[in-house]
């Protein structure tokens, strides 16, 4: 295996960026976390902790919606249960109405990586993250099968309704798989799509877009007919890009590639927040390290997106 990399970031203790407008709103998205899960490559649990607690700790005051994974919460899938007492030692206090003040906790998926299916598929992912823990919150729309490998949620945010469908890697090679996708982006047209899965992109230094992985562009075309899908987020392959697909009528489907595990310890509790602004029309993205509590500034990690917001959308 390669040796971890020195974090290539450009990094600052002050936050970049304009201030908030009222509407705004925050989905958290926390990357390959299987380095601190596992305790390996100078990772440690209480990385992953601490993404949490920050997540809880500035809900409000940064209108945290939804916090999304991108595949990998584990590193050795079904072969050490004590990765997955971790990984829920953190991510279960979301549920928690007293820390959230939601009655469901704060909505957020678990996706599945490939390293969450080592050792016998997806079996773990299931006992501690599937359809019995989130079922009957309100936000979970539903799921693939008689697993959680693919589900959706639902959320309302900034006057707006939106959908994140979580897709386990390689969801494009299953023709059934993706017919019930295209279901369910169909039946909720009137909402704005995210699909989140494992693999889509391998990483670039912008403004060079970022290669798609042999998993992207399945996923990608078979999905692409949703007139609703703006963003399409990714982890797995080590490091940032991002490509942006014009769908016309200054319409474009963004895609997103975060992942810091090789980096210093891990990933040093790095993790991204998309920061969305109806009124500006923009999604800000930041790359912040509640660990470290440290910033980006560089291009890759800290950038804005066009956000046309849509028209005569039916319901």
């Amino acid at each position: 295996q390669a040796a971890p990399r020195s974090t290539p970031f450009k990094l600052t203790t002050r936050e970049p960026g304009r201030r908030r407008v009222p509407g705004d709103f925050t989905i958290a998205v926390l990357p390959d976390t299987q380095q601190y899960t596992a305790a390996h490559r100078g990772g440690k649990p209480e990385m992953l902790v601490a993404q949490i607690e920050w997540v809880l700790d500035n809900r409000v005051r940064r209108n945290i919606v939804y916090l999304t994974t991108e595949g990998d919460i584990s590193n050795d899938g079904n072969k050490y249960p004590v990765q997955w007492h971790r990984a829920t030692n953190a991510f279960f206090r979301l549920d928690d109405p007293k820390r959230t003040g939601l009655p469901d906790g704060l909505p957020w998926s678990a996706v599945v990586g490939n390293h969450d299916t080592h050792h016998g598929g997806t079996i773990l992912f299931n006992a501690f993250l599937g359809t019995n823990h989130f079922a009957g919150r309100s936000y979970y729309g539903g799921h693939y099968g008689t697993n959680n490998d693919n589900h959706y949620d639902l959320f309302h945010a900034g006057g707006q309704d939106f959908i994140v469908l979580a897709l386990t890697m390689g969801a494009g090679s299953n023709p059934k798989l993706m017919r019930w996708a295209n279901v369910v982006l169909r039946a909720h047209a009137h909402r704005q799509a995210i699909v989140v899965t494992h693999s889509m992109l391998a990483p670039a230094a912008w403004p060079r877009p970022a290669p798609w992985t042999k998993e992207g562009p399945p996923i990608f075309h078979a999905l692409t007919n949703n007139p609703n899908l703006f963003l399409m987020l990714c982890g797995h392959r080590h490091g940032e890009g991002r490509r942006q697909e014009a769908r016309g009528n200054g319409q474009y489907i963004h895609v997103l590639l975060s992942d810091y595990q090789r980096y210093t310890n891990g990933g040093n509790g790095f993790m991204r927040l998309l920061e969305f602004s109806p009124r500006r029309q923009i999604i800000r993205v930041k790359t912040f390290s509640p660990w470290t509590g440290q910033w980006t500034t560089n291009p890759d990690g800290y950038f804005t997106l066009a956000w046309p917001q849509r028209r005569n959308v039916p319901r």
